[in-house]
């Protein structure tokens, strides 16, 4: 089987990961270490959902763009 990158069910090890986010791969062993970043545990390895990881990103987006509303001068209706 060849596996996709950009596949939805694509499986990621630590490197991948990183490279992926375009972040250091020691951030993301401390994000482990935190559970911060989804990830899971096939044995003793950690490896990251491509599809999960889009998610996580997508979610935290969202929370920093609802925090932002009111500085780009959206307000909150009043419910």
């Amino acid at each position: 089987m060849i596996y996709d990158p950009t596949g939805v069910n694509y499986v990621m090890n630590t490197l991948q990961a990183a490279s992926y986010l375009g972040v250091p791969s020691e951030l993301i062993d401390e994000m482990v270490t935190k559970r911060s970043i989804p990830f899971t545990k096939v044995g003793e390895r950690v490896v990251f959902s491509k599809a999960a990881l889009d998610y996580w990103v997508y979610a935290k987006s969202m929370e920093n763009l609802r925090d932002d509303l009111p500085n780009l001068g959206f307000q909150r209706k009043a419910g």
